[in-house]
């Protein structure tokens, strides 16, 4: 799929150099799904008319198919005898899944959101002060910020500070 853009001059997307397994296609998918509560969700998969069978032809504007093999996913089921035998792998079912590869094939292609530093999240949080010309609050807030991240260890701008 890559070489079809490449041969026309769009370079979209990294080599996939990563691990190609089912599994880790699904954790990076729910990590993009991770905290809708609070933010917007990174992938979208848009489908108007859902239907309970695969949908032939050309859909040109939505992926009721894409949709429709993500609901039947389903992991492997090993009898009793093969868990006594063999590691039980977490492995997905290899059947209904071509829109499920391109899918894996494009999310997988794309590097991780970075993450943003913890400088910038206080930045950004005491921006609005700033703003207002409020100087020295915004930079009493970045320090108690900073501190809190020194001292905690992980900063969470959903946690209150202490004055």
């Amino acid at each position: 799929m890559n070489e079809l853009y490449v041969e026309q001059g769009i370079g979209l997307f990294s080599p996939f150099s990563m691990d190609r397994s089912d599994v880790s296609f699904a954790a990076r998918l729910m990590a993009q799904w991770a905290n809708l509560d609070q933010r917007e969700p990174k992938v979208k998969i848009v489908c108007r008319n859902y239907g309970d069978k695969p949908q032939p032809g050309l859909h040109n504007w939505d992926c009721p198919n894409l949709l429709w093999e993500l609901m039947r996913t389903r992991r492997v089921k090993l009898s009793a005898q093969q868990l006594l035998s063999r590691n039980a792998a977490e492995a997905i079912v290899d059947k209904d899944n071509h829109a499920r590869d391109a899918m894996k094939y494009v999310l997988m292609s794309h590097p991780e959101p970075t993450v943003k530093t913890v400088e910038q999240i206080a930045a950004e949080a005491v921006q609005p002060l700033a703003a207002q010309g409020d100087l020295t609050s915004a930079l009493i807030r970045h320090q108690q910020m900073m501190q809190k991240e020194r001292n905690v260890g992980r900063f969470d701008p959903r946690r209150p500070t202490a004055f």
